[in-house]
């Protein structure tokens, strides 16, 4: 376990023995993720380039003997309780991920105790590095140390899909649950949501670096259009599938098929899609041949395709990655993310990072008068949890 993490899980454990004059019995921990390429492909079966970063979401927890759930939220200084079977309406967004989390757990595992309960993270909230994702995927982990559930990692991220679908009314795919729990450090995953498999890739980026630009644009759009993007997909691939029988699902489509859909706006979609897909191949690629040009511009042809054809970036995004690459040692950039907010990835000489940080500050201020955040992040294990 690395350094940053023990230091989070030890002021967290005394966060929580302060709070309930005990201390916990089990620790939990999940971590955010970046996705490297592959954007809006999850919830179409396609392929994605991810890894989890050295920011988590840390779950302290006592079991309890009675039936009584005491949750707190170190970060919001805010509480939730309620007895098991009781009626209960989360007031808060961090009380819908976590009542939702432990109502589809306990659907299926039964509840015969409470637990006390301390949550804290340091994962950035809407800045498309899945906050909510470590969150339940901490959680879960959590609850299925403490009531020695049956249950493998695969169906644990299943549950965590669950709650964004049924409590957040957000019809996400696995990309960020399954990046969250299956990571593994210093390398990137190609994530295949077809087969729900995965195989790692090393990510030795020489001198290279992965740097992440907050645009600070909260993601307001994104649950509605997110919903949108996935009904328009859904409704080509039904068109293609009536047109074509040899389709059965989004894999088999191929851009011969593009012809087939008659509306132009779910044609690009679907050319999204087909070109996004192939592009996470070939990154896969430049990144065994340590071709890191050849990787920029997939990065930037996905942003272009994600503008364009997705329609899912902002005004601030497009700013941010035009801005990335007018530098001589910038590679490639593009949103990253649900999109309408959220952070820009760019490929940066490891040597110029200072330059491009201090750069793109400086031309977002002017432009919107929002400073800016850029970060360096470190690609680490996936989730965790163990007894105390």
């Amino acid at each position: 376990m690395i350094t940053d993490l023990k230091k989070y899980i030890e002021s967290t454990s005394n966060y929580f023995q302060e709070k309930f004059s005990a201390t916990p019995t089990l620790v939990a921990y999940a971590p955010g993720r970046i996705n490297i390429i592959g954007e809006h492909t999850d919830y179409n079966l396609g392929l994605s380039m991810p890894s989890a970063i050295n920011r988590w979401v840390i779950v302290c927890l006592r079991p309890r003997p009675d039936q009584l759930i005491s949750i707190i939220s170190q970060n919001y200084h805010d509480k939730m309780e309620y007895t098991i079977g009781e009626a209960y309406v989360p007031s808060h967004s961090w009380q819908k991920y976590t009542y939702g989390s432990i109502t589809i757990f306990g659907n299926q595992f039964k509840l015969d105790k409470g637990f006390d309960a301390v949550i804290w993270g340091n994962v950035p909230i809407g800045s498309g590095v899945s906050s909510s994702a470590a969150m339940e995927v901490a959680l879960m982990n959590a609850l299925r140390a403490a009531y020695t559930a049956d249950i493998d990692d695969l169906a644990l991220v299943k549950l965590c899909q669950r709650v964004e679908h049924e409590y957040l009314k957000v019809n996400s795919g696995l990309l960020d649950q399954y990046a969250s729990q299956f990571s593994r450090e210093g390398k990137l995953m190609i994530l295949d949501f077809n087969q729900l498999s995965s195989e790692y890739v090393e990510a030795d980026m020489k001198d290279w670096a992965w740097i992440l630009t907050d645009s600070k644009v909260k993601r307001e759009l994104a649950g509605s259009k997110y919903s949108e993007r996935v009904q328009e997909t859904a409704n080509a691939l039904e068109e293609i599938k009536s047109k074509n029988p040899n389709v059965q699902g989004f894999r088999d489509i191929t851009a011969a098929d593009l012809e087939l859909v008659t509306d132009p706006v779910q044609q690009k979609r679907i050319r999204h899609l087909i070109l996004e897909n192939q592009r996470v191949l070939d990154a896969a690629e430049a990144l065994r041949q340590m071709n890191f040009e050849e990787l920029g511009k997939l990065l930037t042809a996905s942003h272009v395709s994600l503008r364009d054809d997705y329609e899912v970036s902002c005004p601030e995004l497009d700013f941010l990655v035009d801005t990335a690459l007018q530098l001589p040692y910038c590679a490639g950039s593009r949103m990253m993310g649900g999109g309408f907010g959220g952070c820009t990835i760019s490929l940066v000489r490891k040597d110029s990072v200072q330059k491009f940080n201090t750069f793109m500050t400086e031309e977002y201020i002017r432009e919107y008068d929002i400073i800016t955040e850029i970060n360096n992040y470190q690609l680490v294990d996936g989730a965790g949890s163990y007894t105390c």
